[in-house]
């Protein structure tokens, strides 16, 4: 049944989240559990327009008013007007009440367990306020797998809408997000120790199809599948049929390395061995990693290893085994992080590392470090060596480019946010295309495009006037940013990026990815050379191992303006690729966040 209500309460539960209320004319009966499909009114292609199902929260009864749980979700054009646009006194249009009662109430007092991951939460809150669960609450066990605090409820408000007699019996478990095909193990991994002493007769499991399929398996492999009931929120295998499943991301070696590396500081401290840890990536995201192995050898050191999840990105180290030991001190407060086995040795300037040492990035040194450092708070240790180690290292590391950039014998420990995202694929290029879409619905005429995290971080600091919308991370993809941006009318589009990309683009690339493309230094010595570079100058850039090294080569020799000059043979070239039709300015920024040229000057 189609009608519409009025905005009445908007609360804001998170900074992406809201419980919308509405209210309308007429009374409207719901069963526990049951949705509403809400209509944004936003135009989408074939002349529809953008459309969401969301439980409701409400208790259950006869009443003219509803609550549902809104989050914003990448790409989505109706969660996006219903968290940033809809505003209290707003008409919404709705369908329904959708969706049956999942039990009847003869099942009676039996125990039970009610599993959710991620947004399926709300179907628990909607089914366990209903009349049909009012049987079975008494021996219940809520369980609601999440990534982090902050992704959709908060915890608190979850207790505060469950029924009285079943508040205290929620546990929330943190996995990794729905992105990750780790976070399956890790549920699964969970779920065994919880029946370890409960075998539920009854079983309600909504949200990720991917995690619960498995579980359902479980459960019925531990006697408990009599009765399961599952309500697929997203990752429905009866709908996949033969469509392309969703590319995965992945973790860094610098993430894995942190995450194991923390893992035996608490071997040590607690003289138990580990089995999950959380941890906090670099993008300040938290994950909880499963522990492949850990052993701890002394009264002051351990080892613990991680197999490295790539996600969908062809990277060579998938599957790789990353092993950290770590040696805790008392004399010696310094967190010391060498390369062992498999980790390559530096040996060309232009890395941003120290040439004779082990190719260990500053983000993943300060990863670690930190990480240690929050395990050792009120221990009696002060310091650290830690080895990181990679068996096959140097097999993985000839499938890449690593020599050719002067690193031997090994890989290298990497990663600027601890994600890996996957390249050159049209699923990630789609989902860019449609976050320029919903900029441009949201009336920005200006997006700024960056190539990663970091490069984000920085640009929302110097934008801080822009909504998170404006900002896209393209990766790669610039040519398929411009062009989206030009096709939806957006007027100027700012990048802001670090030496590497820029310098690619300046050479007019438009697919930036290390695979698909490389650094012209012969346009960068001819840049040079138009700001007076001498002949040897231009030679030591010819030669250059990186676009960085040209910048150390550029410093060294005093010369002015090669940044600038940059930047705007970027802006000349991305603009004739969109034909004029986009405004284009770029940042280069460097590795510490300082802006090193723009163009236009400001």
């Amino acid at each position: 049944m189609a009608q519409s209500g009025i905005v009445t309460e908007i609360k804001e539960v998170q900074s992406d989240t809201r419980i919308i209320t509405i209210r309308f004319e007429e009374n409207i009966e719901f069963f526990g559990g049951q949705f509403i499909i809400a209509d944004s009114g936003v135009p989408i292609e074939d002349g529809k327009t953008a459309k969401g199902a969301f439980t409701i929260i409400s208790k259950e009864g006869m009443n003219n008013e509803i609550s549902i749980a809104v989050k914003k979700l990448e790409a989505g054009p109706c969660t996006t007007y219903m968290n940033n646009i809809l505003k209290v006194g707003d008409s919404l249009g709705i369908s329904g009440p959708w969706g049956a009662a999942k039990y009847e109430t003869e099942l009676g007092d039996v125990e039970s367990l009610f599993l959710a991951t991620d947004t399926g939460i709300t179907s628990l809150i909607g089914f366990l306020n209903g009349e049909n669960a009012k049987a079975c609450l008494d021996k219940s066990r809520i369980v609601w797998f999440v990534a982090t605090d902050d992704y959709f409820l908060t915890e608190q408000e979850v207790r505060d809408r469950l029924p009285d007699q079943i508040r205290d019996s929620l546990v929330v478990h943190h996995i990794a997000a729905p992105e990750f095909a780790t976070r399956t193990d890790q549920a699964l991994n969970i779920l065994e120790d919880i029946l370890k002493g409960f075998k539920p007769k009854l079983s309600y499991l909504v949200g990720d199809g991917d995690v619960l399929v498995p579980v359902q398996d479980l459960l019925q492999e531990k006697g408990c599948g009599a009765n399961i009931t599952t309500e697929y929120f997203f990752n429905n295998p009866d709908k996949k049929g033969g469509k392309k499943a969703k590319l995965r991301k992945g973790f860094t070696t610098g993430a894995c390395s942190a995450a194991a590396a923390r893992a035996s500081v608490r071997a040590i401290l607690t003289r138990e061995k580990v089995k999950n840890i959380e941890t906090t990536l670099p993008n300040k995201q938290k994950n909880t990693f499963m522990l492949h192995s850990c052993s701890i050898e002394s009264n002051n050191s351990a080892v613990s290893s991680i197999i490295k999840d790539a996600g969908d990105d062809p990277d060579c180290t998938h599957g790789a085994e990353i092993f950290v030991r770590v040696e805790l001190r008392k004399d010696n407060s310094e967190i010391e992080i060498v390369g062992g086995e498999g980790i390559g040795m530096v040996t060309k300037p232009g890395l941003g590392l120290e040439v004779g040492k082990h190719a260990i990035n500053p983000i993943p040194r300060k990863n670690i470090t930190q990480m240690i450092r929050e395990e050792l708070e009120e221990s009696s240790y002060s310091g650290a060596l830690v080895t990181i180690a990679v068996p096959g290292g140097d097999e993985m590391a000839k499938k890449t480019s690593s020599s050719r950039l002067g690193i031997l014998g090994g890989i290298s420990i990497l990663g600027t946010s601890g994600i890996v995202k996957p390249y050159s694929t049209a699923s990630y290029r789609a989902s860019i295309v449609q976050q320029i879409r919903i900029a441009a619905l949201e009336k920005y005429d200006t997006i700024i495009l960056t190539t990663g995290g970091r490069s984000e971080k920085y640009a929302m600091e110097m934008y801080p006037q822009y909504g998170d919308t404006a900002f896209v991370q393209c990766g790669d993809f610039i040519g398929a940013s411009l062009k989206a941006a030009r096709s939806n009318g957006i007027q100027t589009a700012i990048i802001v990026s670090m030496m590497g990309k820029l310098s690619k683009m300046a050479d007019g690339q438009t697919q930036t990815h290390i695979a698909g493309s490389s650094v012209n230094m012969e346009l960068l010595a001819r840049l040079a050379s138009q700001l007076g570079a001498s002949d040897e100058v231009q030679t030591q850039m010819l030669a250059a191992n990186t676009a960085r090294h040209v910048l150390e080569i550029s410093d060294e020799h005093k010369l002015e303006g090669l940044c600038e000059l940059i930047c705007k043979t970027t802006c000349e070239k991305m603009s004739d690729f969109v034909d004029n039709k986009v405004h284009v300015v770029a940042h280069l920024m460097d590795f510490g966040g300082d802006e090193l040229g723009i163009y236009p000057p400001r």
